[in-house]
């Protein structure tokens, strides 16, 4: 059995229990584990810039081998996002996959268990939304709202308008992103054209050095400005040539 083990960046100690986690967990089953350690704060980087995050998953592709991880925890901001990408993995790929703290969550309940997550997700947001909107309609009113820590509320500040706020925050950058899409789009169209699959389209666009999305955004965090297949298939949804 072959096992390719990522270590979620961050301090050495937190990288040595995850990897004493990983290896307690196959004692048993004589497993031959590569782990794939990734560098200090790159567990901020979005997926695709994450370099061990995609070898790991490459060399599980390549080896038919399990992919294991300690933690859901810390694997990305939130944990719908990491269900997600587990997902993702297993759909597309058939990948297996070990959670070392959550043995329940494998590649045969991870369908179930990712779709309630974002049921989960969507009702929770669903649920603050009509707080707020109650809460805007009491102070129409004229009648102040007190909030669980005590809070009078006489009227919404800037921050109290959060949703929307976000809303139209997120409406602008999918915006921005469509717009810079269109710099490469030409070059992604004519691979298209050639019958090229994502994977292949990537390397094509790699071997030109043509920047990323997240390096064209110029954003003050680091990026490994490489281009993956999770990368074009993004491209292509906000292009709408897929779903």
């Amino acid at each position: 059995m072959r096992v390719g083990a990522f270590i979620v960046g961050g301090d050495r100690e937190l990288q040595d229990l995850q990897r004493t986690a990983i290896t307690e967990y196959f004692l048993s089953t004589a497993a031959a584990i590569d782990f794939f350690p990734e560098k200090p704060g790159n567990e901020t980087l979005d997926a695709e810039d994450r370099v061990m995050l995609m070898k790991c998953a490459r060399f599980c592709r390549k080896h038919q081998a399990t992919f294991a991880v300690a933690s859901l925890s810390g694997m990305f901001d939130k944990r719908w996002q990491a269900l997600g990408w587990l997902a993702y993995q297993v759909e597309q790929y058939g990948i297996e996959f070990i959670v070392t703290d959550e043995p329940r969550v494998n590649g045969s309940s991870i369908a179930i268990i990712n779709a309630q997550a974002e049921e989960q997700r969507i009702r929770l947001a669903a649920k603050s939304k009509a707080a707020l909107d109650e809460i805007k309609a009491l102070l129409k009113q004229g009648r102040p709202v007190r909030t669980r820590s005590g809070r009078l509320l006489e009227k919404l500040g800037i921050h109290d308008n959060k949703d929307e706020t976000d809303r139209l925050g997120n409406e602008a950058q999918a915006r921005l992103a469509r717009e810079r899409d269109l710099e490469v789009w030409g070059l992604v169209e004519s691979y298209l054209k050639q019958g090229m699959n994502m994977s292949e389209i990537a390397r094509q666009l790699n071997a030109a050095e043509v920047p990323t999305p997240s390096k064209r955004r110029k954003e003050n965090r680091k990026t490994k400005g490489i281009w993956y297949p999770q990368t074009v298939k993004n491209l292509l949804q906000r292009q709408g040539v897929i779903k």
